[in-house]
């Protein structure tokens, strides 16, 4: 099955985003685009409860390419796993951005819009199959970086480069003495330009030796281009983000007209950061006790609007030494949710000698090059100072993101329950959950019209069949939740489905053992009933896909019967069989005890047709029943099937 998507969100009317925010994925973390195939009124109006999915995904990051919101109106996303956004107010609005990773392989989308005027469109997906607590990502840097002699921070580079970083940042003065266009391409781009691609750089006072920085901006946006990698050249500032972290460069010789300006970005941005983590990192520091001992009071104002956001790392240079103070408050006074700046002037430069003291120091050196790496998770970081020219000074440390600890995002109710039947009668127990609230409603669906609001209803059926059964949980926030199963019931002469999951509505295979994304519920195909299937092969290449089960067929029977909908649709226009789907029955050690059907490419046809095969010959043995389709080379085939059922008497 080659797209995991349900609904994707649209909007003709939408105008492109003024303002986007890049997004560095961790490694080994998928993005996948999002077809843009659905209305989000029309959405509204047909559904409150839409969703992305992506098979075996331990969390997934949505991207907005557009977030319209009105006076009242909001947005709301909740994982699969409890994870819950809303957005409100209008600070996203003209903006392009990718929401905080949200554990579990579904996101619902949520909108409350009253307002016409309100809207959304959604145009890419990031993912990972490995546990978002075990997902990282490496940001590396320093600043004071390369003169005339280029030897120092040929070194540093090294060190860049042998940390493979997924960002590079620089904290100002990147080369000297100038700045000019010439001096960058002479002194640093042979070292760090080597990086060139990765880094994203904060503007110095050497910098603006040259007028408006123009080499500064001549080198890392183009000659003459107004934005690019290093702002828009009139700025200088502007913000980033990778895996769970915003970064935010700021130009602190911009000036007053300017800083005041930036200022008023810069809370801005904050305001729109969907990150629980944020570093900010610029050239002049507020703390030093260095060459320039006292600090920078004109850097105050940027301290005071990132600690009320709850930022988490300041990173600067200027001073050339390193410098690890504790977490400070925007006072400059020890605080559990403070900031933790850290000097790191040790790029290449010339060193400065330390001048005073400070006790909110942690660590610090003056007499050691070397490059600040930084590992940094959904709830943390982790700091390593890696030092070059052979020198021993070494820093480790490590810090809990502050909106991690001191206000986790809520979480909201996710609902679960198991069933058993006996005839026509099936029990339900409910294993619902809520580490956000309190569960303080129920709704379920019986699926043949019928519904209940205890925790744990009990449900008899008026005949043998299969149904889509749905619970409903809501909070005393107000978040909901839903969770479906397909449920079989027998009919009172005693018949038993003996299958699990038939229906494939626990969103997983298991009990089934399938290849990777092959349980579905992609907008591309149809369900025979509920929301889910199984999409074997559809990729238009040499693939196959599989889909089994182990069964025990008990003594004492008189009838095995296998019953399956199967849908198939092809590209293929040969009536020749290229692709094919066996269905097969084998012994737990793996050998086929018979083909029970072959299917090709020639049977394709619209809808569902079912399906069924005697087993009866397996009564009182343990079998598998296997699925398998096989691909060729050429045009796609797809074989989708839906309520799989064994059923004896």
């Amino acid at each position: 099955m080659p797209l995991m998507l349900i609904a994707a969100m649209a909007t003709a009317s939408v105008a492109q985003a003024a303002q986007r925010t890049v997004q560095l994925p961790e490694n080994g973390v998928t993005t996948k685009p999002i077809q843009n195939n659905v209305n989000a009124n029309s959405l509204i109006l047909a559904s409150s409860l839409n969703r992305i999915c992506q098979p075996n995904a331990r969390w997934m990051r949505l991207g907005f390419k557009q977030l319209q919101l009105s006076p009242y109106d909001s947005l709301t996303l909740v994982s699969s796993e409890g994870d819950r956004v809303t957005f409100e107010g209008n600070q996203w609005n003209n903006r392009a951005f990718n929401t905080r990773a949200l554990r579990g392989a579904c996101v619902d989308i949520q909108p409350s819009f009253g307002n016409p005027a309100s809207d959304f469109k959604l145009e890419s997906y990031q993912y990972s199959s490995q546990a978002l607590d075990a997902t990282s990502v490496v940001v590396a840097g320093a600043g004071d970086i390369c003169d005339s002699s280029g030897t120092v921070c040929q070194g540093t580079s090294d060190l860049i480069v042998s940390i493979s970083p997924t960002a590079v940042f620089t904290a100002g003065d990147s080369v000297y003495e100038s700045g000019t266009l010439s001096e960058y391409q002479t002194n640093y781009d042979p070292k760090w330009g080597r990086f060139k691609n990765l880094t994203s750089p904060a503007p110095g006072n050497h910098d603006y030796n040259t007028s408006g920085a123009s080499g500064y901006f001549d080198y890392f946006n183009g000659v003459g281009v107004q934005t690019g990698p290093a702002g828009d050249r009139s700025k200088g500032y502007y913000s980033w983000d990778v895996g769970d972290w915003h970064f935010i460069a700021l130009n602190t010789m911009s000036g007053n007209a300017v800083a005041n300006a930036q200022i008023t970005w810069l809370k801005g941005d904050l305001a729109a950061n969907t990150k629980p983590c944020t570093a900010a990192y610029f050239h002049h520091p507020l703390m030093s006790i260095g060459n320039y001992s006292g600090g920078y009071s004109t850097t105050q104002p940027i301290w005071d609007a990132l600690y009320a956001a709850k930022a988490d790392l300041v990173l600067n240079g200027h001073d050339h030494n390193y410098q690890r103070y504790a977490k400070l408050n925007a006072n400059q006074q020890a605080a559990t949710d403070g900031m933790r700046e850290i000097l790191v002037g040790t790029g290449g430069r010339a060193f400065y000698s330390f001048t005073t003291t400070d006790p909110n120091v942690e660590a610090s050196d003056d007499g050691t090059h070397g490059v600040l790496k930084l590992t940094l998770t959904s709830t943390g970081y982790t700091g390593d100072f890696v030092p070059s020219d052979g020198n021993m000074f070494t820093d480790h440390f490590t810090g809990t993101c502050n909106v991690k600890s001191g206000n986790p995002p809520p979480t909201g109710p996710v609902a679960g329950f198991s069933f058993a039947t006996n005839q026509l009668t099936a029990n339900f127990t409910n294993s619902s959950t809520d580490s956000g609230g309190t569960i303080t409603a129920y709704s379920w669906n019986f699926g043949d019209g019928a519904s209940a609001t205890t925790a744990s209803p009990s449900h008899t059926y008026a005949a043998a069949g299969t149904f889509n059964v749905s619970l409903t949980v809501t909070d005393n926030n107000g978040a909901s939740n839903t969770k479906s199963q397909s449920v079989t019931v027998a009919s009172s002469g005693g018949s038993t489905q003996l299958l699990g999951n038939t229906g494939f509505e626990t969103g997983t295979a298991t009990p089934w053992t399938a290849t990777s994304g092959v349980v579905s519920n992609d907008s591309s195909e149809s369900p025979h009933t509920g929301s889910w299937f199984a999409w074997l092969d559809g990729y238009g290449s040499t693939h196959t896909d599989t889909l089994s089960q182990q069964v025990v067929i008990p003594s004492g029977k008189t009838s095995a019967t296998l019953s399956y909908y199967l849908h198939i649709d092809t590209a293929e226009t040969s009536q020749t069989a290229a692709d094919t789907l066996k269905v097969q029955v084998l012994s737990t050690s793996g050998s086929v005890l018979t083909t029970l059907a072959t299917y090709s490419n020639v049977n394709a046809a619209a809808g569902y047709t079912q399906h069924t095969a005697d087993l009866s010959a397996y009564i009182g043995k343990t079998v598998v029943i296997k699925f398998t389709g096989t691909e060729n080379s050429s045009k796609q085939t797809s074989f989708v099937l839906d309520d799989v059922t064994l059923t004896v008497q």
